[in-house]
């Protein structure tokens, strides 16, 4: 059996392999330094200290742990969720590196409009034994509306006007083909991984233009992963 350490160093931070909720394969590729590259890989190069971060699929917080370190003490992060049981291992994670933010469980739809495209209301959390691959899917069972919760109604709740946005939903960005992706002036920075496989190649196009409508240009790629500055 091949050795897997007690805790994965990657990039200066540490997490605690023993109690994460995935397959020891991805413990693994954990303990390599192989998650979330090119998410990482960005949010280093453009997210700055001081800075106020909406996540939007947090996970484990090993992503948000980064994204904390970025923004250091005088920056705000904020996650959203979907899977209500990570929310114990995101704090655990944050906390053993010296950071704090907030967790919030609900279904994150990236939008600042009001109304919810009935073809997202639909879907429902599907969580998985492997818990880095839970997935919004389409539900027989209408999900509650009340478990669906825009960016707007995020940053109201919590008096929040992040200047960053970061995204990685598993393809529920689809949303941006059917609602346009306005958002406030006060985001300067989007970064988003996209899911083509999920949601077809021209979907994904279609989601990347739609954020360029709205005054975004490229300013970094890396896979499935791009960064926008406005």
């Amino acid at each position: 059996m091949i050795f897997l350490p007690s805790i994965a160093f990657v990039d200066g931070l540490k997490f605690p392999l023993s109690d994460l909720p995935i397959p020891r394969r991805k413990k693994r590729h954990l303990a390599r330094g192989e998650y979330e590259i090119p998410e990482r890989n960005l949010i280093k190069r453009f997210v700055k200290p001081g800075m106020k971060v909406l996540e939007l699929g947090a996970s484990l917080g090993i992503v948000s742990t980064f994204i904390a370190r970025q923004i250091g003490p005088d920056g705000t992060l904020i996650s959203v969720e979907a899977d209500a049981s990570l929310a114990t291992h995101w704090h655990h994670n944050l906390n053993i590196n010296g950071y704090t933010g907030k967790c919030i469980h609900a279904l994150a739809c990236p939008i600042w409009s009001v109304q919810i495209p009935d073809s997202i209301l639909c879907q429902s959390f599907t969580p998985n034994s492997d818990k880095l691959s839970g997935r919004i899917k389409k539900s027989d069972v209408a999900c509650a509306r009340t478990a669906w919760k825009t960016c707007s109604e995020v940053c109201s709740d919590h008096q929040f006007f992040p200047d960053a946005l970061i995204i990685d939903i598993e393809g529920t960005e689809i949303v941006w083909t059917e609602v346009s992706a306005i958002f406030p002036s006060h985001i300067k920075l989007t970064i988003v991984e996209f899911h083509p496989q999920y949601t077809g190649p021209e979907k994904a196009a279609q989601c990347v233009q739609s954020l360029i409508d709205q005054g975004f240009r490229v300013i970094g790629y890396q896979n499935h992963v791009m960064a926008f500055a406005r």
